[in-house]
């Protein structure tokens, strides 16, 4: 069984014992459109051009998850990378319930209901079986640790998600440095190793990611000067 780059962003994002999110609300939203875009370009859906999305196959797939977000993106007439980003990270609810549910039906989450101050309704998302989570951590570690090749466009793209959404410490615990990771990065793109049109998209990919990450903390910062 095998893990879509969105379970893999949900899970490292998800504490394993507790099944809270570890991670802030909109950073987590926006890595999660980056990786609807790595999904469909991998599907052969859509290309990344220009820093803009191109839609090459509006066909249905057999992810509703994915055939919702290529739906969205076929109405957006502004079609820049960035923009394309912000709009797929208004997904966001819609997209974690349905990870969520597929993880739960692959038999790795199970849902756990609670209250918050013994009044208000809350539901997290413990770990029941770790097996493939702990697999993908491995394979980040080796990367950045033994200097181990990318393997795959998801691994790259999670390491930037691990920096992006401050999950670093998930994978590489309490000693997690985040020089040596961007380092990782940088030595992985620039020798290609992911390969062709698809390096090319993660690369446009990543640089949407980070802009909207820097207007997000501007725009905060400008506020509470006010």
């Amino acid at each position: 069984m095998e893990l879509s780059i969105l379970e893999k962003i949900t899970l490292i994002a998800l504490d394993d014992d507790t099944g809270k999110w570890v991670t802030d609300s909109m950073r987590l939203n926006y890595a999660l459109a980056g990786g609807v875009l790595l999904q469909l370009t991998q599907k052969k859906k859509i290309e990344l051009v220009d820093n803009k999305v191109n839609i090459l196959d509006n066909s249905p797939t057999d992810n509703f998850l994915m055939n919702d977000a290529l739906t969205l993106i076929e109405e957006i007439t502004n079609k820049k990378a960035v923009n394309v980003v912000y709009k797929l990270a208004r997904l966001t609810r819609k997209l974690k319930d349905g990870i969520v549910i597929d993880l739960m039906s692959k038999g790795i989450l199970k849902e756990q209901e609670g209250k918050v101050m013994w009044l208000f309704p809350t539901t997290h998302y413990p770990m029941v079986d770790s097996t493939l989570e702990n697999r993908v951590k491995a394979e980040l570690i080796d990367i950045v640790d033994n200097n181990h090749s990318a393997q795959n466009e998801d691994n790259l793209f999670l390491l930037s998600v691990l920096l992006n959404c401050n999950l670093e410490k998930e994978v590489f615990g309490n000693k997690a440095n985040k020089k040596k990771i961007t380092k990782r990065i940088e030595e992985l793109t620039a020798e290609n190793s992911v390969g062709g049109a698809t390096n090319q998209a993660l690369i446009q990919m990543q640089a949407a990611m980070t802009m909207l990450m820097i207007s997000t903390a501007t725009i905060s910062a400008t506020s509470s000067s006010r």
